[in-house]
């Protein structure tokens, strides 16, 4: 590389000798051509008016050679500086693959589009406007100073590169600059004050990288300026109050970085702004005011500082504002102000988190906008208003609520830790959000139950996020629970401790179920006991019980093993949160990378606890620090084990006392006694039904009571999946025969659907339905208000869940997603009657719906909105099925449904499968990102492979190609113009071409 660049440099020496001397020589031309390899290279020459030019290559010439000759030159021509600068800069980066120019002044690159304008003289002189590469890996690579030279450039993107340099000072000559993007790469050092010299300047992404340093105040000249993001950086110091002078700013974005001191009093002149978030610092002062008097502000981020005061109420009246999230106010207290000084008309997110709150939530106010409200860990009274049974997701954890929790509250809403009269529904989905065990006495009743008044334990150990295991001649307890409480441990009937886990994760899609086990991405040299983690989005609690009382030693066990992937940035992202035992801060703004100066490394920390009436508490928080709205961001505590031993000599050793020993006998005697009387009671004895229906699975026959009981009963620990219509079960028989249970609610059995589990689909033709790639329905059983079906099961669960679930140890490579898709395509074909049989249409196809053996071979599921096709009658089907995202426009047209609304389907899955994005992105403070739109538009210009993910680095780049516009092709807005199952079966088998299949749809 050296060699190269020493080359590089004499090459560039001698060229401009050549030139400033009028000698356009065969050296100079060879120099050229050995900077711009390939026959599109533009070649210095001086023309009539002495200036000294370099020819673009005119693609029509007959001469193709290395070095076209000087009669060749193409319709415009660059500058000699341009022409040495673009080299530079394009050598610097380090490509995969060298550019080539053509005659327009267009690369012929995968890796770098670059464009200009050849308006200049006439035509005759072009000049380089825009830069952008694609997804790549140029962590070896820098931004060279000479980029200055490409005067006119309007645009530079050089976005998700891994770049691992800094920004040079002489991107502020470029006065013509209106857009730079250098965002989710490694840069470091600081942010040069020469940027404050682009005049032209409207758009200056920094956001996501690793730079330090402040602010540069040089900023402020930026009179054109529309959007400033600086967000997730490592950025310290004040706010520059020159700041200010930003008139046109519509985006403000400093959120997670280390910043300080107040808001300054000039931003009130922001007017322009639409988002404004310094969330995830270290801010003081109040909340100014002034903040209400911007009338286009729609979003509005602060949680995560060290605010004092109140909010202010006039923010209460901004009718624009969609998203509010503020958190951690240092104050006395303050309440909603009166249901007539509240007009938020537009609001859709409020976040208000520990701020203080007293009094009730208003009952008045009209919220039908409002889709999350998070108001925990304050001090709200009162009831739940019904005017809230709108809203799709509510966080009231840790408040004083009282009165009855209505049926509304359900799904990913949190109301634990308040003072209801009433527990919630007992349904399993209800119970791990907030059973009735987690109102705010739950620890005295936990410590009745458990401890009956007495002390058992000196010692407690638990290995949070995995299973048990002995470390360092302890035996620790397992913890692998999902749910988000629990008490353990799973293998003992006394239970010794209980963890809660509080509210959701900000930036993940409420399609997502909830993540709260980490396993490491990579190798924890140290123990094993690090290897695994339990996270929580923002309050995670340990209750030790039944302890001895005295003071103990209290070791928490950390290793960093969620940030860690420079593939994803996550290694750029800042885990803080604060620590408490016994209600005392112990820890505050803890970051773990920080502390153990790495990730994937262990760090302990202890503390002494005194313990008084049997309970430890360890207490952890997110306060809102560090990394706050990152795309699927895992912030929040994390905590890999827990060590307590007792500071103090135990009496008497551990043998068991004369009571115990009684107690253990009688119980051994009755308990037998009242297992029988509770089985009875349950109507698990002598329901004969149970006992003589039999199900075929695999090679055997079982009871219905037998697949119940390999289902433990429908345990919440043997969920493997939930869908719209019931909850999944993994079912273990004996002889590891292994099976699927779906447990249907009978709220979903509407008369409809009861038909179908009875009808034809189910039991006639999904049972006959005998295909690789759909999975096999074994039977099923309808009576009462008992509904299930029966299947294989599937060990690697489903492709949504090995694409985007973050927990997920399921590598998809290129080989096994083209396998995945092409097996999809083979389903869906069968199931259209293109290879023999009637013609079903699934009408949910989904990447939930795709389920994964142990060999990631696809499987079809779910046929709950499948039809028989009847040609006569296809408007019978009209009503959609299956999630949003993915059905096909003919339904909101109300036209005729056949089989390409399938064929739809497929095309969205497929932009999933080889996009690694979700069909729609909630981000909180952007607009959704709806795939099947930047699909379109990337492919209309031509930058298809900006799609592919960016996880697959080694992949086939011409059948990559030929698989995006294989899905362009199957999301038509006109039905007609989409191909055939068969058709797209042929194209993914290399049997026929695109055009092929295209030129049959529009013939």
């Amino acid at each position: 590389m050296v060699e190269h660049h020493s080359v590089v440099v004499l090459l560039l020496f001698l060229l401009s000798v050549f030139c400033q001397a009028g000698n356009a020589s065969k050296i100079q031309r060879d120099a050229s051509a050995a900077l711009f390899p390939g026959p599109a290279i533009p070649v210095c020459r001086r023309n009539s008016y002495s200036h000294c030019i370099c020819p673009t290559y005119n693609p029509n010439c007959k001469s193709r050679s290395r070095s076209p000759s000087f009669n060749c030159s193409g319709p415009g021509t660059l500058p000699c500086d341009e022409a040495y600068g673009l080299a530079e800069f394009v050598d610097e980066l380090n490509l995969p693959s060298r550019p080539i120019i053509t005659g327009d002044c267009k690369t012929e690159s995968e890796d770098i589009s670059i464009r200009c304008d050849c308006s200049y003289d006439n035509s005759s002189i072009c000049h380089v406007t825009y830069i952008s590469t694609s997804v790549l890996d140029l962590k070896v690579g820098r931004i060279h100073e000479n980029v200055s030279k490409l005067t006119y450039l309007e645009q530079l993107d050089l976005s998700f590169n891994r770049l691992r340099c800094v920004i040079p000072d002489s991107l502020g000559k470029l006065k013509y600059l209106v857009n730079l993007k250098l965002n989710d790469n490694f840069l470091n050092g600081s942010i040069p004050p020469s940027l404050g010299s682009l005049s032209s300047l409207q758009f200056l992404t920094l956001s996501n990288n690793r730079l330090s340093g402040g602010i540069p105040r040089e900023l402020g000249q930026l009179a054109n300026l529309t959007s400033l993001r600086f967000d997730e950086n490592n950025l310290n110091g004040s706010l520059p109050m020159e700041l200010g002078n930003l008139t046109k700013l519509e985006i403000l974005d400093l959120s997670s970085n280390n910043l300080t001191g107040s808001l300054p009093p000039s931003y009130k002149n922001l007017k322009s702004l639409n988002l404004f978030g310094v969330a995830g610092n270290s801010l003081n002062g109040s909340i100014p005011a002034f903040i209400s008097e911007w009338p286009y502000l729609r979003e509005l981020y602060l949680l995560g500082n060290d605010f004092r005061g109140t909010l202010p109420l006039e923010i209460f009246r901004m009718q624009n504002l969609s998203y509010l999230w503020v958190s951690d106010l240092n104050n006395s207290g303050f309440s909603f102000p009166d249901h007539a000084h509240i007009n938020m008309s537009s609001i859709m997110q409020m976040l208000l988190r520990n701020c203080n709150l007293k009094g009730s939530i208003p009952a008045t106010v009209d919220w039908r906008q409002l889709d999350y409200l998070d108001l925990s860990f304050n001090e709200l009274t009162g009831e739940i208003p019904n005017t809230l049974e709108n809203v799709t997701e509510i966080h009231l954890t840790g408040n004083m609520l009282q009165g009855s929790i209505p049926p509304f509250i359900r799904g990913n809403s949190d109301v634990s830790y308040n003072n209801f009269l009433t527990p919630p529904s007992k349904d399993s989905k209800e119970r791990k959000n907030h059973g009735p065990q987690l109102n705010r006495n739950y620890t005295l009743d936990a410590r009745t139950k458990f401890c009956q008044g007495k002390s058992k334990y000196y010692y407690l150990f638990i290995n949070s996020g995995g299973a048990s295991l002995t470390f360092e001649k302890n035996h620790y307890d397992g913890d692998t629970s999902q749910a988000k409480f629990y008490e353990g441990p799973e293998e003992s009937r006394e239970k010794r401790w209980a963890y809660t886990c509080s509210d959701s994760f900000l930036s993940v899609s409420t399609d997502n179920p909830g993540v709260y086990i980490k396993n490491k991405t990579c190798g924890v040299s140290e123990e094993s006991l690090h290897e695994t983690a339990r996270y929580c989005p923002v309050s995670l609690t340990y209750y030790g019980f039944c302890l001895h009382k005295g003071d103990y030693n209290v070791k928490l066990h950390f290793a960093e093993i969620v940030y860690t992937d420079d593939e994803d940035y996550s290694s750029s992202e800042k885990r803080v949160f604060d620590v408490y035992v016994q209600g005392e801060r112990k820890l505050k703004d803890f970051s773990i990378k920080d502390e153990a100066k790495d990730t994937n490394k262990a760090l302990q920390r202890e503390f002494m606890a005194h313990v008084d009436d049997n309970l430890l508490e360890i207490h952890f928080h997110w306060a809102g620090k560090g990394s706050v709205s990152k795309s699927g961001s895992s912030n929040g505590p994390l905590v890999a084990g827990i060590s307590v031993t007792p500071n103090f000599t135990i009496p008497g050793g551990d043998k068991l006392s004369t009571p115990q020993i009684v107690g253990i006998s009688v119980g051994s005697v009755f308990a037998p006694i009242l297992l029988l009387a509770f089985m009875w009671k349950m109507g698990w004895l002598g329901n004969r039904e149970l006992q003589e229906v039999r199900i075929e699975v695999e090679d055997g026959t079982f009871t219905l009571k037998e697949i119940i009981d390999a289902t433990r009963n429908f345990s919440p620990d043997m969920e493997i999946g939930e869908g719209r219509f019931g909850i999944v079960y993994k079912a273990e028989l004996p002889g590891q025969i292994k099976f699927a249970v779906k447990k249907i609610s009978p709220e979903s059995m509407q008369d409809k659907l009861k038909d179908e589990l009875h009808g034809e689909i189910f039991f006639n033709q999904m049972k006959s339905l005998k295909h690789d790639n759909v999975i096999k329905l074994f039977g099923g059983y309808s009576r009462k208000d008992l509904h299930l079906l029966i299947y294989e099961h599937m060990e690697n669960g489903s492709l949504h869940q090995a694409l985007f679930d973050p927990k997920s140890k399921i590598e998809l490579d290129w080989t096994r997603r083209f396998n995945i898709c092409l097996g999809l395509a083979k389903a869906l074909k069968y199931l259209h009657g293109e290879e023999d049989g009637v013609k079903i249409l699934h009408r949910n196809i989904k990447a939930s719906n795709i389920l994964l053996d142990e060999n990631c071979s696809a499987k079809l599921t779910d046929f709950g909105w499948a039809k028989v096709y009847n040609e006569e009658d296809p408007f019978l089907t009209i009503k959609a099925g299956g999630a949003r995202i993915y059905i096909a426009p003919e339904y909101a047209l109300r036209q005729p449904i056949t089989d390409k609304a399938d064929v739809y389907s497929f095309g969205v899955v497929t932009l999933e499968i080889f996009c690694g994005r979700p069909g729609v992105e909630n981000k909180p403070n952007q607009e959704s990102a709806i795939l099947i739109d930047d699909a379109r538009i990337k492919y209309a210009k031509g930058r298809v492979f900006d799609l592919v993910d960016r996880k697959l680095i080694n992949y086939d780049r011409k059948m990559a190609l030929t698989i995006l516009r294989l899905a362009i092709l199957c999301i038509n807005p006109t039905a007609d113009l989409r191909p055939t199952m068969s058709e797209v079966v042929c194209v993914l088998e290399d049997e026929k071409t695109i055009d092929e299949i295209s030129k049959v749809q529009s013939s």
